[in-house]
């Protein structure tokens, strides 16, 4: 144990270093200095394990002499030295990072060599509990206290200097894939990979925090230009998309990275990563693995997306939705085949409001996932009141958001909902993206056998616009391929749109399953359909959504229409 002494009282020197050799404490080295400068060249050259610090010296007094040995090491213990006996004084010097308090002449060289062992312990703790404190565990890289910290400290230099400081906010794509196919341990693995990738990418003086889950912090200083920050951004995204391997696999991730520089885009530390975390989002939304450079645009508009999630919950507490319906038909049969359950938001405030804007705010805040068991049990108590009256019954199909679909007791409380109403699972169809089922297969393919169990069919929506994984198709037990209305609108127009149809209805054909066109507008398009296999069919040529009360006279024109119901098909046009 090699201890450093600063006292310029040789009678006090001597008298400590005589306690310590009474103790025969072989293990003790003492050296001894005179002053502050003295005691800061000795820091610089050798390590000690404590100082024994007095607070009246040469070149400084009282806190100050303590405040001296901190700057130049912050690490190692101190135990004061002083002749001054002042309780409160003492809670002082502790207060300030000192570990121990010692009166001088009053201790014996037993208490002194205990008081610098426990001191040596006490600093330890103090180290371990301010790393833990400012550190991240698992990638070892600081946490979002110590970037707060920092990025204070940082654009209060920047404000001095005249400087621009850069923040970048990074949240990794998809990461919850990789925790639910191969577990949180490869997930950890992959978080504690891309904290070094971006340490490796980034300068030596740059910051780099995890702020928590899977979202990274940089912080740049220096950088003067955007032009410096979107090449050392590039950069970043570049490092972290190269493949890894995890659990024996190959693993491929991206990032989302959203800019934001002080002075320009705000003085505050938490706008600032405010800001950053907004122009994430932005980059998200434009397909992900890229960058986005914060303005003021983009917190405009995220008032107004916090504005209707606010109304969207107003909205489900006071029953401002309804739904409407929108026909399939059979143009072989001439028959009302089923029917679309499509959600409808006429708000007292903003009037008709679009699927288009409120279905993304509704997916990205959560409120999907009421509003999804809320449509099935109105689908379900509309079919029971149908059934009471007498009318055919036809299959309604609800689209299932992915929020919605990848709950772990979904498919539980839909067969709940329908016990609950007695509706035979036949009549209800689950529509879902191509995508949705494509973000994580293995879950997506238990989730679908389950709900075949039910006896619920199962439709593909918008087929051909997703991920396009044909093998897929094969593995889930899928009932109906949904043409995207993008090459329906194509037909005439663009030859490869009509390709794209034609070898959906091929494959489907070779799969047995059923194939259903959407937005069917026109004549000609029909014709198309009809002449390459496809004989179901929803559009304005056949009708638009209607309200509930003029969906019954379709029911009862099919009850009474028998096997060529015609009247179906012209009563939707008549309604259209």
């Amino acid at each position: 144990m090699k201890l450093l002494l600063v006292e310029d009282n040789p009678a006090d020197a001597d008298f400590l270093a005589a306690s310590l050799r009474r103790q025969r404490a072989g293990d003790v080295e003492l050296v001894h200095v005179q002053s502050l400068a003295a005691a800061a060249d000795q820091l610089g050259l050798d390590s000690f394990d404590v100082v024994l610090l007095d607070l009246h010296l040469p070149d400084g007094s009282g806190l100050q002499c303590l405040d001296a040995i901190q700057a130049v090491n912050n690490e190692i213990p101190i135990v004061v030295l002083s002749g001054q006996d002042d309780e409160d004084f003492a809670v002082s010097i502790l207060n300030k990072g000192a570990q121990d308090y010692l009166v001088k002449w009053e201790g014996q060289g037993r208490t002194i060599l205990r008081s610098i062992r426990y001191a040596i312990e006490r600093k330890k703790s103090d180290l371990r509990l301010s790393y833990l404190a400012q550190y991240d565990p698992l990638t070892g890289i600081p946490n979002r206290q110590f970037f707060n910290d920092q990025l204070t400290r940082a654009t209060a230099r920047a404000r001095r200097e005249g400087r621009k400081v850069s923040l970048l906010f990074l949240d990794l794509d998809a990461f919850k894939v990789v925790n639910d196919t191969l577990g949180h341990d490869a997930g950890d693995r992959l978080l504690k990979e891309v904290a070094d990738r971006i340490r490796r990418s980034v300068r030596a003086g740059d910051t780099v925090a995890r702020l928590g889950g899977d979202e990274f912090a940089v912080m740049l200083e220096g950088l003067s230009t955007p032009r410096d920050v979107e090449a050392l951004a590039s950069t970043v995204l570049e490092v972290i998309a190269r493949p890894y391997h995890i659990a024996d696999r190959q693993v491929s991730i991206t990032t989302s990275m959203g800019i934001t520089m002080y002075p320009s885009d705000n003085s505050d530390t938490q706008m600032l990563l405010k800001n950053a975390d907004i122009a994430m989002y932005q980059a998200k939304e434009f397909g992900r693995n890229n960058f986005k450079f914060f303005h003021e645009q983009m917190h405009e508009d995220l008032m107004r997306y916090h504005e209707l999630e606010r109304d969207i919950r107003e909205a489900i507490a006071e029953g401002q939705f309804h739904l409407a319906y929108q026909p399939k038909v059979n143009v072989d049969t001439n028959q009302l085949q089923g029917l679309e359950a499509l959600l409808r938001w006429q708000s007292p405030k903003r009037g008709r409001v679009s699927p288009a804007d409120f279905i993304p705010v509704a997916e990205e805040s959560g409120h999907i996932i009421p509003l999804g068991y809320w449509i099935l049990n109105e689908v379900c108590l509309t079919l029971k009141s149908w059934r009471d009256k007498g009318l055919t019954l036809v299959p309604v199909s609800v689209n299932v958001s992915a929020r919605q679909f990848q709950q772990p007791d979904f498919h539980k409380r839909v067969a709940e909902v329908l016990k609950r109403h007695d509706i035979d699972a036949s009549l209800i169809e689950i529509e879902l993206t191509e995508g949705l089922v494509m973000e994580d297969t293995d879950a997506a393919q238990r989730e679908l056998a389950q709900l075949k169990a039910i006896g619920l069919r199962i439709s593909i929506d918008d087929f051909g616009t997703g991920y396009s994984c044909l093998s897929y198709l094969q593995r889930f037990p899928i009932d109906v391929l949904k043409i995207d209305k993008s090459f329906v609108q194509e037909i005439g127009s663009s030859h490869g749109g009509e390709c794209i149809i034609d070898a959906i209805i091929s494959l489907a054909k070779s799969l047995r399953l059923e194939t259903v066109a959407e937005g069917v507008e026109t004549p000609e398009q029909l014709q198309h359909l009809v002449d390459h296999g496809c004989h179901v069919m929803q559009g304005y040529l056949f009708g638009k959504p209607m309200d509930l009360q003029l969906v019954e006279p379709l029911l009862a024109a099919l009850e009474h229409g028998g096997a060529d119901s015609t009247a179906v098909v012209r009563a939707l046009k008549g309604v259209g």
